[in-house]
């Protein structure tokens, strides 16, 4: 029995250990639970006040924190300048407080249906300064959930307010910038689209549906239709370039082609580039469509009109050369190829006179003093041909501010051949091949340009006048008449013609030009020379015939200073001579006023 009290006591002793112990542990255990809800709040706490400082505090606008109550819980430096208090007094006030005419607890209702439907709630509200001044603000409320390391996520409202009064010219120019590139995008046909992964929209600008073919709003906008209008041919191009700028990250550019809603074919230039967040999560694609089927037809139509040009100079007979600023060749075309025996390779860098020949030294000369292209040029080519080329020479400046010569030519020797033989015609008597009165014209004007100031130069015109020539033709024929007047020119020429130009001024009129020291001596022996060769008969198919002669001369500058004096003296003495029954009669100053008054109705006139 004594045992038995010992065991019931000692058991008593156990169990009230065991209970202070439970006790112990139980107060310890409360202990950590309230050091723990501490320690979240705080690790809250800071974790949002993290969030705030590095996020919100950035932006310009008004931005408050409220918990699910409406007790502020974070506020910008902005919020608390408009309230003109310090932190402690908004902090942990709520934010009916503040005096708006915004009531939270009657609106509570209609922002929770908001923030459930559509993430975000958004209204007017009017601000009362203590300054009296009554401020209108535009107030955007979001959720937000901040998580604890327990992954336990408290709710939290994010209030962003915007002071409309001072929006309101930013607003305005936002609005004119919006109007100017709007503008700025219809002038380039530039159109845009985006689409947004996290709230599944697709947008296209206005410029975009322009360019598709639709007015603004006539469809919803889709991928689906920038897709499928590129021709069959581009699909594949357009999707490569989607799959590359998603696989690359960057910017992929590709050209295709679209038949759009009004059924016009447009060349369109396509820029694609996607968005990604740092866990490379898909935010958003962009895209770029500029129409540049004007562009597009332009530069087909320059390369046309080259084409076109490059055929035309390619087979053609115009020559092309392309110098540079210094006449260096840059290209020639295949004409001037055959020309010179070298193609534009071997061409390219030799100087301009180098493509024109081997000329000899006048010739070269002159292509130099006529650089202006002004005049036909002489082109030798590999054969020694010498050809007369009309240039064009334009120079044309390239972007980069060098300026290029462009020579394009047209062979004109045929030309110049039928010209001088035309000339020729012109210039030379059909019978007797001797030059005519306009010969004797170009070189008396060549002459007198020359040296008609120069009193030391010495010239006479021998005038020589062979009676009967028509007579004969009256009597025998013409051809009879042109074979004595052949005969006799070249029985002419072949005595004097080395003294001078000799030409057959008219039908039975000579003229020696005689450009040397006229003494009165030399011309006697000439004139007598000649009258000695003139009275031995011309036998003419077995008929003599014997010319009666008078030559008349006149010098320069004794008789005159002038070209048409000199003519005019010498003629007059030749008909002088002719008068007097003279085989020659030198001019004198008496006889032009003892001509002149022999002429009807001449009166001196001595005003």
């Amino acid at each position: 029995m004594g045992v038995y009290l010992n065991l019931s006591a000692i058991e008593n002793e156990i169990t009230m250990v065991i209970f202070w112990i439970i006790v112990f542990f139980i107060i310890v255990g409360f202990g950590i639970l309230h050091y723990m809800r501490v320690r979240t709040n705080r690790e809250e706490k800071k974790q949002a006040a993290e969030i705030f400082n590095g996020i919100f505090n950035q932006v310009t606008d008004c931005i408050v924190i409220l918990d699910e109550a409406g007790i502020i819980y974070q506020a910008n430096k902005t919020f608390l300048d408009y309230q003109e208090k310090s932190v402690d007094k908004i902090i942990g006030k709520s934010i009916q407080r503040i005096p708006t005419d915004y009531t939270f607890d009657n609106d509570h209702t209609t922002l929770k249906k908001e923030l459930a439907e559509h993430d975000v709630y958004e209204t007017n509200i009017k601000f009362y300064h203590s300054n009296g001044e009554i401020i209108p603000f535009h107030i955007t409320i979001k959720p937000v959930k901040i998580e604890n390391k327990n992954k336990k996520a408290k709710s939290f409202l994010v209030v962003t307010a915007v002071d409309l009064k001072n929006s309101r010219e930013k607003d305005e120019y936002i609005n004119q910038q919006g109007d100017e590139l709007l503008e700025i995008q219809h002038l380039a046909h530039l159109g845009y689209w985006e689409m947004n992964y996290l709230t599944k929209k697709i947008y296209w600008s206005r410029e975009l549906y322009s360019i598709l073919g639709y007015q603004e709003g006539e469809v919803e906008p889709n991928l689906d239709i920038i897709y499928w209008m590129a021709y069959e041919d581009d699909q594949n191009r357009v999707w490569k370039a989607f799959l590359r700028a998603f696989q690359a990250q960057e910017k992929v550019d590709t050209h295709y082609r679209i038949k759009n809603n009004r059924g016009e074919m447009r060349d369109i230039y396509l820029r694609i580039r996607h968005f990604f967040t740092d866990n490379n999560e898909h935010l958003r694609t962009i895209g770029i469509i500029q129409d540049v089927t004007k562009q597009t037809d332009l530069r087909e139509e320059l390369n046309a009109q080259l084409i076109f040009a490059d055929t035309v100079l390619n087979n053609c007979s115009l020559l092309y050369i392309e110098c540079n600023s210094n006449f260096e060749v840059k290209n020639i075309n295949p004409m001037v190829s055959q020309l010179v025996g070298i193609n534009s390779e071997a061409a390219y860098g030799r100087p301009l006179m180098d493509i024109f020949g081997k000329l000899n030294r006048t010739q070269r000369k002159f292509v130099l003093e006529n650089m202006d292209f002004r005049k036909p040029l002489p082109f030798k080519d590999y054969t020694g041909v010498i050809h007369y080329i009309q240039w064009d020479h334009a120079i044309y400046t390239k972007r980069t501010g060098e300026n290029t010569n462009i020579l394009l030519g047209i062979d004109i020797s045929g030309t110049i051949e039928k010209r001088k033989a035309l000339e020729t015609s012109f210039i030379f008597d059909p019978v007797t091949k001797l030059p005519n009165r306009y010969k004797l014209e170009q070189v008396l004007n060549n002459y007198f340009n020359k040296n008609g100031k120069n009193q030391e130069k010495k010239l006479a015109l021998i005038f020589i006048y062979v009676d009967g020539i028509h007579a004969v033709g009256d009597a025998f024929g013409q051809h009879v008449e042109d074979s004595l007047i052949q005969s006799l020119s070249e029985r002419l020429y072949n005595a004097i013609g080395k003294y001078g130009l000799f030409v057959r001024r008219y039908v039975d009129q000579f003229v020696l030009f005689y450009p040397q020291d006229p003494n009165t001596e030399i011309l006697t022996k000439i004139c007598n020379f000649i009258s000695e060769l003139l009275r031995i008969p011309f036998v003419i198919e077995g008929t003599a015939f014997t010319i009666k002669h008078h030559l008349g001369i006149a010098k320069f500058p004794e008789n005159a200073t002038t070209k048409e004096d000199l003519i005019r003296f010498g003629s007059a003495a030749m008909h002088e001579a002719q008068r007097l029954d003279l085989d020659y009669y030198f001019y004198q100053e008496s006889l032009e006023k003892e001509l002149k008054n022999k002429v009807n109705g001449y009166e001196l006139n001595n005003n």
